[in-house]
């Protein structure tokens, strides 16, 4: 496992945590819904889904390689899909929120596939689960 990897990684964590700070901090539409509590809640599991996929990357397992690419793409989508509605509707604040960390997300997605990608384990190498 290379160090750029995990800093890769690490950071799309820290993007991912950046992210649902800015979307409570600016009432994103949903938090009107469901409340702050489930909000918070269910972004926890979200955040703690991949945290852990790290550990099994860490570990050199082949399907947490898959899952952490998926795991990119969606965060990179969910960036781009955030600024495109606060575009398109005018919307921050009470509404689309998201778009700041979104860039963040939008930027660290494709290294983050790419070295994932680059370091899958083989099929029948180290970490077949």
């Amino acid at each position: 496992m290379k160090n750029k990897t995990v800093l890769f990684f690490l950071l799309m964590l820290l993007a991912h945590l950046g992210h649902v700070f800015e979307e409570t901090w600016a009432r994103f539409w949903i938090l009107n819904k469901v409340g702050l509590g489930w909000f918070l809640a269910i972004n926890w599991v979200l955040f703690s889904i991949p945290l852990a996929l790290l550990f099994f990357i860490l570990s050199r397992k082949r399907w947490a390689y898959k899952l952490g690419i998926l795991y990119a793409g969606f965060m990179g989508l969910q960036g781009f899909v955030h600024n495109i509605a606060v575009i398109v509707t005018g919307r921050y604040f009470d509404g689309y929120s998201g778009g700041f960390s979104g860039l963040a997300m939008i930027l660290l997605a494709w290294p983050l596939i790419h070295a994932l990608r680059k370091e899958l384990p083989d099929r029948n190498g180290p970490g077949r689960a």
